[in-house]
């Protein structure tokens, strides 16, 4: 666990906190980690103030002082969420507007980034008491802004950026890298406080720019603090899916180049030539935006109901879908321990009591840490050999080598590590006025 200490100081508490994001008001799966934020600042007594972008022109100017007040916020921003609803948007054409925009910084400079900074700095030039401003990047435009604040008005504020992924450092992320790292670098260094989600990203951050970072895993509490999902009738989500066969399913996204999907489509080909017995008592189940998986299937000429692909689905149906599956895919990142990268999604599996199914997965990750921690066991498979033969025990409906949490409670233990550093922030140790 994170271990945060926590001292008494004579400076003058903190009592509000400005959160600048840009996904609060909509239903992806990072929207629930800045939620848990504005949550524990609020369990802390703090005014939460949230300054949400909307799209490329527009962000909100909220002030909440309960928990009520900031569900509501998110109700009304969800009801009427206009955005993309996958977290990766796929086509040809999104590829070469993404490459466009990394090369060009054009999240940096949108309309209402810039207005979000003006609107800050006014604010501040007539304030005197001190407050706290965490930035949640991505995107890291919002970190730009929080930190040119924090040059503009160093006595005022305490500034804190949570780093939910690697911008310059992401290996998948295109642009000009050697600039990209000046400006991450300049950012990261003139905070007063970094939090990231996992021990990976935080040894990364310290490696190229001599930052120390806190670790906050990403505790699913959107599953933990809500009711069991009831279980689908598969029919219902999709035609294609056979109930006499055990569905093991993967939720989510799968960009270009961040994950071993061929290793996945060539083993469920393996298994349909050498065993296709055991291939008709299995489904793979892809929901979200996994056109990438898509292809990969096509090229390999894998039967429509082998690989089952459904697009995007409410977040309520997606959960019901993974709490009927019989086993959860988690896909590891490519890179050294796994680049760092530890998803909501290994929390929601674990929430779910489901037997999650690990590819590619290196020894000694953060995710490969919390198997070992809380389930008792981990998985290794790097290859398609190793995947089918996985996937054979599965269609035996052999499922005790898979880790699985037993109690959900247990991971609750980890939001320690939220309250403790936001005790630290609010007491401004850093001696704001």
């Amino acid at each position: 666990m994170n271990q945060v200490s926590f001292k008494s100081t004579p400076f003058q508490s903190i009592k509000e906190v400005w959160f600048l994001t840009s996904e609060l008001e909509g239903e992806r799966a990072s929207s629930f980690r800045q939620e848990r934020w504005c949550r524990i600042f609020l369990e802390s007594n703090a005014t939460l103030r949230i300054f949400n972008l909307r799209g490329a022109f527009d962000h909100s100017d909220v002030t909440c002082n309960t928990n009520d007040e900031l569900i509501k916020f998110r109700k009304n921003g969800i009801d009427h969420y206009k955005g993309p609803k996958a977290s990766v948007r796929e086509g040809l054409l999104v590829r070469f507007i993404r490459r466009i925009k990394h090369i060009t910084l054009v999240d940096l400079y949108l309309p209402n980034v810039i207005k979000l900074f003006f609107h800050l700095h006014r604010l501040l030039k007539s304030r005197t008491k001190p407050i706290v401003i965490m930035a949640s990047s991505p995107p890291f435009s919002v970190a730009v802004v929080g930190a040119l604040i924090k040059w503009l008005h160093d006595r005022k504020v305490i500034f804190v950026v949570d780093m939910r992924d690697a911008w310059a450092l992401h290996n998948a992320l295109g642009g000009i890298k050697p600039l990209k790292r000046i400006i991450e670098k300049k950012v990261l260094r003139i905070a007063d406080y970094v939090t990231t989600v996992s021990y990976g990203l935080a040894e990364e951050f310290k490696r190229y720019y001599n930052v120390d970072v806190h670790v906050m895993y990403n505790v699913a509490t959107h599953y933990l603090d809500s009711p069991k999902s009831a279980a689908i009738e598969w029919q219902q989500v999709s035609k294609d899916i056979n109930p006499g066969r055990r569905q093991i399913v993967y939720t989510g996204s799968t960009p270009q180049g961040h994950y071993d999907l061929n290793s996945i489509v060539s083993a469920m080909v393996i298994l349909r030539k050498n065993k296709p017995e055991l291939a008709n008592k299995i489904q793979l189940i892809f929901v979200g935006a996994c056109d990438e998986v898509r292809r990969l299937a096509l090229s390999h000429a894998v039967p429509e109901d082998d690989i089952v692909f459904i697009g995007h689905l409410p977040h309520a149906v997606s959960r019901s879908v993974q709490a009927s599956a019989h086993a959860l895919i988690f896909l590891a990142h490519f890179g050294p321990k796994n680049a760092g990268v530890v998803s909501t999604k290994l929390f929601e599996y674990l929430c779910l009591n489901k037997p999650v199914l690990p590819f590619g997965l290196h020894q000694g990750s953060d995710v490969d840490i919390l198997l070992n921690r809380y389930c008792g066991k981990s998985l290794y498979l790097h290859n398609a050999k190793e995947i089918a033969a996985t996937l054979e025990r599965i269609a035996k409906n052999e499922l005790d080598f898979l880790p699985i949490l037993d109690n959900a409670e247990r991971i609750r233990e980890l939001l320690v590590d939220y309250q403790n550093f936001s005790k630290i922030v609010l007491a401004n140790r850093t001696g704001c006025i």
